[in-house]
């Protein structure tokens, strides 16, 4: 164990951190039984940290929650309860920190707890996991799921033939992530400490690659970027004729991919336009965080084994996310909001230490897309598994019945077509659409419009139904507008394509 003296602000700075699914404190009146509990539950899960010798926020503030040690031999146990009555030993590391100036206050302990590939259960017998902030008992069959879920290692830990410790060690971006935290520690003994490298080769693993290499395919020797495509179209299945300009390429080290990815894909969002109720083309916009969520997901969690880029695909009415590799460990598409398992554990728990980490609420990404897409009044994500890839499908068609969509366009517009009411309503059949107009026909609410037939065919509301849905507009206003031909407005290319189709 190696014992550091640190500074007063780096003391502060982490008494300041929130407990979280990679962090915790522990007082240093903790007993062997309260060390054990943590110390599995790290292991089981992703991975993470705990200081021993501070207390919690509910007693104290500021540096008077600094109640360590007063020598390192009080804080034996600590060890020993970590190496010698867990079953089996939790992989660890520790070092004795002390602030200068302020030695009375002690020492406290700050452990570092790798995942493990296998369960770990305390000297009692009881097995628990790390969930978001807080530390969970595991019996019963989710205990046969945790140890379903273990395995072989990940590809994340494999050593790169070219890329040394050394040449990491070096990275622009690992000097500016060390910047952020505390206490501060030198690149060299980062990646030996965070097992970023094989001590005993020289050589870098493929984690502190995707984490802090300027090209990570370029020293990874594998595809490992984002790809972001623009189709001008609204097909299941396009064809290069629908793509617009030349995909993106995005390499960096993951923090900045992802914000470079998300801002990428907004950029490609705002250039398409929508059809309103109102008639009116509006700009395409999805939820913030719904986008987010995905792409964080998809660097974080994807299959470094598999040499492929992550591809991210912006269609008039839809985003694609194609993530390399299927669902990790247990995981189904029956439990994907309701489990977890990290393929990369080492890359989701460091880039957590970012002060603003993409992976905030462990756990939340998926359900955060949920929820936001419920917001905005649009149709929940799809998901799916399609060979060796996890897609993510986020569409922006209203949650509103396609038949209310239908009146909301007519109380402004004599009439509309199958065209127009397929791109508002975000119905790909022709036929599925005659279906919602028959159905506001049989009850009376709408009728064809005379003398328009086939591809000019359209429906316009019945006179004696206006006030009954509610926007009965004034009778000289009507007259004026049944009197008038529809004008339609310019379409742009995509709303012509999408007719065509």
């Amino acid at each position: 164990m190696e014992t550091r003296n640190i500074t007063i602000d780096e003391a502060l700075d982490l008494i300041a951190r929130g407990e979280s699914h990679f962090w915790d404190f522990k007082s240093s009146m903790s007993g062997g039984k309260v060390i054990q509990k943590i110390g599995c539950a790290f292991a089981n899960g992703d991975g993470g940290e705990f200081l021993v010798g501070v207390e919690d926020s509910k007693v104290g503030s500021g540096f008077d929650r600094w109640k360590g040690f007063e020598s390192l031999e009080r804080g034996n146990h600590i060890m020993q309860s970590l190496s010698g009555e867990v079953s089996p030993p939790v992989p660890y590391a520790a070092e004795w920190l002390q602030v200068v100036g302020h030695e009375s206050a002690g020492f406290a302990c700050l452990v570092s707890i790798r995942k493990s590939p296998v369960v770990h259960e305390t000297a009692d017998g009881i097995v628990y996991v790390r969930q978001n902030a807080s530390t969970a008992k595991v019996d019963g069959a989710e205990r046969v799921n945790l140890t379903l879920s273990k395995g072989a290692e990940t590809y994340e830990n494999q050593e790169l033939a070219t890329y040394t410790a050394d040449e990491l060690a070096d990275e622009p971006e690992l000097a500016k992530f060390l910047d952020t935290l505390s206490p501060k520690t030198a690149p060299a003994d980062f990646v030996r400490k965070q097992r970023l490298a094989n001590k005993e080769t020289g050589k870098a693993r493929l984690s502190g690659a995707v984490l802090f290499a300027e090209s990570p395919s370029a020293v990874a020797t594998k595809r490992c970027a984002v790809k972001v495509a623009r189709y001008e179209t609204k097909v299941e299945k396009p064809d290069r004729k629908h793509l617009a300009g030349v995909p993106v390429t995005i390499e960096a080290p993951a923090y900045q991919l992802i914000d470079r990815s998300i801002a990428e894909v907004q950029r490609l969002i705002e250039t398409v336009s929508v059809l309103k109720p109102n008639g009116e083309l509006e700009q395409l916009s999805y939820p913030p965080e719904a986008l987010k969520e995905v792409i964080v997901n998809a660097v974080i969690h994807r299959d470094y084994n598999i040499s492929d880029d992550i591809i991210i695909r912006v269609f008039d009415n839809r985003v694609e996310v194609k993530s390399p590799g299927r669902l990790p460990g247990h995981m189904t598409l029956d439990n994907l909001l309701t489990d977890r398992f990290s393929r990369n554990p080492t890359i989701n728990r460091l880039i957590n230490k970012y002060p603003d980490p993409p992976n905030k609420d462990i756990g939340e990404g998926l359900k955060t897309t949920m929820r936001s897409m419920a917001e905005a009044k649009l149709k929940p994500p799809r998901f799916a598994q399609e060979d060796n890839y996890f897609v993510v499908t986020i569409e922006h068609t209203p949650l509103a019945r396609p038949q209310e969509l239908v009146l909301q366009y007519l109380h402004s517009h004599d009439e509309i077509t199958n065209a127009i009411a397929r791109e508002l309503t975000g119905i790909n059949s022709e036929n599925t659409m005659k279906e919602v107009f028959y159905d506001l026909r049989d009850t009376g609410v709408i009728e064809r419009v005379p003398g328009k037939a086939g591809n000019r065919s359209a429906w316009r509301l019945m006179e004696m139904t206006t006030s009954a849905v509610g926007h009965e507009p004034p009778d000289a206003a009507r007259s004026e507008r049944r009197g008038q031909r529809l004008q339609p407005k310019r379409l742009t290319r995509a709303r012509r394509n999408a007719r065509q189709e």
